[in-house]
């Protein structure tokens, strides 16, 4: 009886074996990896920007697919930048990555987005004249496609949105890359950024503004090559033995235009920053202004730009245009310049500063009575007063200190400045002192005999000098220009006032000064980058 249930039982388990319909396997679907990069954070080092974790990658099989919002797919990346898919259906996907307002697809109104997966690695590619131009662009920014043909990257190289797709294959490795940024990834996206990057600058500029004081007082008799630790460059400019290859005059024109671009990157940022911008933007502009009149004083006519690099095909156009430009920025800023700067950034430049560079440039263009009006007008304020000249620079709060932007003052500049014979610590852009003599220069210019002799005796006699009375305008400007060098000592204005006022030939004849000197040279590197810019006459 057993043996017959055995039989049975193993009848019934093995009975129908060749007709079994074995369980249904699904094929294996394929899979897809995509890496993302960060190119906001492009460096030299870094060609693509870093690996983005926590990026989010949406794969969409219909370009309305993704206006509607609907993805077929999503992945965030690991710490390794990678967003994995796994059993995806074969097929082609159009790939969007983001990463807090950063992405690969930069959707317009209308639907259209610029379309790049490359970064400019160096400034020579931006300006290389085989490639379609690209302004406005640093190393770092994306390398746009120039869509229609032109050779001009513009609004009209568009695409519909989104553009950058993944094909998946069965069988294959289905790997990816998006670089997501902005469509300007130099910019700076918020206002502290700006300000941060400003303060940062500024110490660039300080030190570019020492450079400049130290270069008149050895070009002139306030000083020699003979200070600690100067290399032989100053020496040539001591002899005038320079030439266009002198490597301080280049330093003195590169490092001011490095800082001029950094300021333009700032001003570009802020046109896509909201919020309470005016008082930054007349900060930014009013410095440009200060390092471009810096630039003009000793070179002349300058290549003038709003860009982030110098055009190659720049020229400087005329002596007057540059001027120009300077107090176009300058009027610009005065309305939101500060009565006084901040207590936390000393070094902001005052509506009293800015009126005394348009009194600057008033003076090289011979107005007095354009001098004389920005002059009164710092005067008006009745915040400054003429100190002691012992005590003038015991402290940058000082009523005699209008603006001082000294910071890190080191060796040779601190060799270089000394008072009385005492190094100081720190040396102002300008001084009460200077509005007076300005003024006094206007009232010559006017031929304004009584108005220049009061002036010049408020100095004189801040200096325990008795007060004089001359007797004509010649006498005014010989006491004029004993007042500055006095005053002014090694504070960057001796040999800019002897050029101005045709007295250089004279006084530094000596030393080998001629006529063309009166301007320094353009640096060759400089001439040799940008055709369309010329030398200063006898280099």
């Amino acid at each position: 009886m057993k043996k017959l249930l055995f039989l049975a039982l193993s009848c019934s388990l093995w009975a129908c074996k060749d007709d079994e319909v074995a369980p249904e396997v699904k094929p294996q679907q394929p899979t897809a990896t995509v890496t993302v990069w960060d190119a906001t954070q492009w460096s030299p080092e870094q060609p693509k920007g870093t690996l983005a974790d926590g990026a989010t990658v949406e794969l969409f099989t219909s370009r309305q697919d993704y206006l509607s919002k609907k993805p077929a797919y999503t992945a965030t990346t690991n710490s390794s930048g990678v967003a994995s898919f796994k059993d995806i259906p074969e097929g082609v996907y159009f790939m969007v990555a983001t990463k807090g307002g950063k992405t690969n697809t930069w959707r317009d109104a209308q639907g259209m987005t610029r379309v790049s997966d490359t970064l400019f690695q160096t400034e020579a590619e931006i300006k290389d004249p085989t490639q379609p131009v690209q302004d406005n662009v640093l190393p770092g920014d994306f390398k746009c496609r120039d869509l229609n043909g032109d050779f001009v990257i513009n609004n009209n190289d568009v695409a519909e949105a989104p553009f950058f797709t993944i094909t998946v294959r069965k069988d294959s490795v289905n790997t990816a890359r998006a670089l997501i940024g902005t469509t300007i990834n130099h910019a700076y996206t918020t206002l502290a950024a700006v300000e941060e990057a400003f303060s940062t600058e500024y110490l660039k500029i300080s030190a570019a503004h020492q450079q400049v004081v130290m270069l008149d007082g050895v070009l002139s008799d306030d000083a020699d090559c003979q200070i600690t630790n100067l290399p032989s460059g100053w020496c040539e400019l001591d002899q005038f033995k320079y030439t266009a290859a002198n490597s301080i005059v280049e330093n003195v024109w590169k490092t001011h235009y490095a800082s001029i671009f950094q300021l333009n990157r700032m001003l570009a940022s802020l046109n896509g920053i909201q919020g309470d911008k005016a008082a930054l933007i007349a900060q930014l502009k009013a410095f440009r202004a200060y390092l471009y009149l810096e630039l003009q004083t000793y070179f002349g006519t300058l290549p003038m730009t709003e860009q982030l690099l110098m055009p190659t095909a720049i020229s400087a156009g005329s002596i007057y245009l540059t001027r120009y430009n300077i107090k176009k920025d300058l009027t610009a800023a005065i309305p939101a310049l500060p009565d006084a700067a901040p207590g936390t950034k000393p070094w902001y430049i005052t509506s009293s500063a800015a009126n005394m560079l348009m009194a600057r440039v008033a003076l090289f263009e011979i107005n007095g009575d354009t001098a004389i009006s920005y002059t009164d007008k710092v005067i008006a304020t009745k915040r400054y007063a003429l100190a002691d000249s012992a005590k003038v620079f015991t402290a940058p709060a000082s009523n005699e200190i209008i603006w001082d932007i000294t910071a890190n003052m080191n060796s040779p500049f601190k060799d270089y400045f000394v008072r009385g014979g005492l190094t100081v610590n720190f040396c102002p852009a300008i001084r009460y002192t200077e509005t007076y003599l300005i003024k006094a220069m206007g009232k010559i210019l006017k031929e304004d005999l009584p108005g220049a002799n009061e002036a010049i005796n408020i100095v004189r006699t801040r200096g325990k000098k008795p007060a004089i009375t001359l007797t004509n305008l010649d006498d005014a400007r010989l006491e004029l220009e004993t007042l500055y060098k006095e005053e002014l000592y090694r504070e960057g204005f001796r040999f800019a006032r002897l050029v101005l006022y045709n007295k250089a030939q004279t006084v530094l004849g000596s030393k080998g000064y001629q006529a063309k000197n009166a301007l320094l040279p353009i640096p060759q590197s400089v001439l040799s980058a940008y055709p369309n810019l010329f030398q200063n006459v006898g280099y």
